[in-house]
């Protein structure tokens, strides 16, 4: 019995602290606080699109390719483009056991249908009929959820591309553990397996196209989560607003439209 009582009194002492009394998290943040956000764009010269969006110590490269003629041709769709997205784990940038490579490998599929259906609504797919449109996320590494880090990935690359959007989508992902909302949830605070809400948003239309809203978030915590992923959003945007001006103005200079 004393042996039980001990095992208790350890799994109570190694218990994670996720927010401390002063109100940091475990990586020092604040609980609406962003990771560090870096972003590169034009990073794969065989893509039609390519983008680097790094957050924390997430990784994420996405490429997009056409549009092209369709691969197969009984997939083709008479008044629009067909879509096609895949998300590939690095070997390296996932988890080491077999139980969180399970759950990796399930939430690779869940991220590529997500990513599909967000952008089939985003683009216009009505400019090419018949043709396709590839859009493949490579996961380089992956510390917490990846599912907003994956869009905001894929905006940029076809930004980059130079294909017609709606609007310059964004996302934010929020996770909620211990009866806190916690913004951009790094690896060690996604597993506490707390419910997560991931929204995208469109900053100039003021729409959400995507939400990814998990079941065990109680209901007095929705309303707080959903702010707080909009505001991460909205945030989000001006990072990446300025990111792409900065990529656009050395295209511009490297081919001697303007001088800076």
């Amino acid at each position: 019995e004393s042996g039980k009582s001990h095992s208790r009194r350890q799994t109570r002492m190694s218990k994670v602290e996720y927010v401390d009394l002063t109100g940091l998290r475990v990586d020092g943040r604040r609980p609406h606080e962003l990771r560090k956000v870096a972003v590169k764009m034009n990073v794969l010269s065989r893509a039609s699109g390519s983008a680097m969006f790094e957050q924390g110590n997430t990784k994420i490269v996405a490429s997009v390719f056409g549009p092209h003629q369709c691969t197969n041709r009984s997939k083709e769709i008479h008044d629009r483009a067909l879509i096609n997205c895949e998300v590939v784990m690095a070997p390296f940038g996932g988890a080491g056991d077999r139980r969180k490579r399970a759950k990796g490998d399930r939430q690779v599929g869940e991220v590529a249908s997500m990513l599909r259906q967000t952008f089939e609504s985003l683009l216009f797919c009505n400019l090419f009929p018949r043709a396709q449109i590839d859009i493949t996320v490579e996961v380089l590494q992956a510390d917490g959820p990846f599912r907003a880090q994956a869009i905001n990935a894929v905006t940029l690359a076809l930004i980059d591309a130079g294909l017609p959007i709606q609007d310059f989508l964004v996302a934010c992902g929020v996770g909620y553990i211990d009866g806190y909302t916690l913004m951009d949830l790094n690896g060690l605070e996604d597993s506490a397996r707390g419910p997560e809400v991931v929204l995208a948003y469109m900053p100039n239309t003021n729409k959400l196209t995507t939400a990814h809203l998990e079941p065990k978030l109680p209901l007095e915590a929705l309303g707080p989560a959903m702010e707080m992923a909009l505001e991460g959003s909205r945030e989000l945007y001006k990072l990446l607003q300025v990111a792409v001006l900065e990529h656009c103005s050395q295209l511009a200079t490297a081919r001697g439209q303007i001088s800076l």
